[in-house]
């Protein structure tokens, strides 16, 4: 899918004429990062079908595969992936319907369960990262090292501010 953002500038340009004051930079630019997001996604999401997964998936079961014996509790896996619990439910449900993840009682506390990979959920993951790897060099080709430690600083900072606005009544 191609999103045409200069449609919603032209948008924000005309309400930024209507109501002035509006802080028309940052309202553009909040949005661009939801642009590129949906576009990074859709490009990882395309390159998974073939590997029967789609992004958020993929990023469970590398989560798991880069854990501690590879488990996790769903409610780790609920933070990791930033989505509620009854969507790292359903999603594990899925894992477990194709046979890459298992649930087990959990080692500390037998109430609690655990997700783990099973021989074929590592497998899958080993073969479709090095894919990820691929956008994921290539989608930052343009850009030098130094360009990518200052995009990394600058989007941990907005990060830290987003956190501490949320925690602040």
């Amino acid at each position: 899918m191609n999103h045409d953002f200069s449609f919603f500038e032209q948008g924000i340009d005309r309400i930024s004429r209507r109501l002035p004051g509006m802080p028309k930079d940052r309202v553009l630019v909040n949005r661009l990062f939801f642009f590129v997001f949906k576009a990074l996604d859709d490009r990882y999401n395309q390159r998974l079908a073939d590997y029967g997964l789609n992004s958020t998936a993929l990023l469970a079961l590398a989560m798991l595969y880069g854990s501690e014996e590879a488990r996790l509790n769903p409610c780790d896996l609920s933070d990791a992936l930033i989505s509620s619990r009854t969507n790292v439910t359903r999603l594990a449900d899925e894992l477990v319907g194709a046979g890459w993840v298992e649930r087990r009682p959990s080692t500390e506390d037998r109430r609690r369960v655990e997700l783990s990979l099973t021989a074929a959920g590592r497998a899958l993951v080993e073969r479709a990262l090095p894919a990820v790897w691929n956008l994921v060099l290539a989608q930052w080709a343009d850009f030098s090292e130094t360009e990518i430690a200052e995009f990394d600083r600058l989007l941990r900072k907005l990060l830290v501010g987003l956190q501490q606005a949320g925690a602040s009544p």
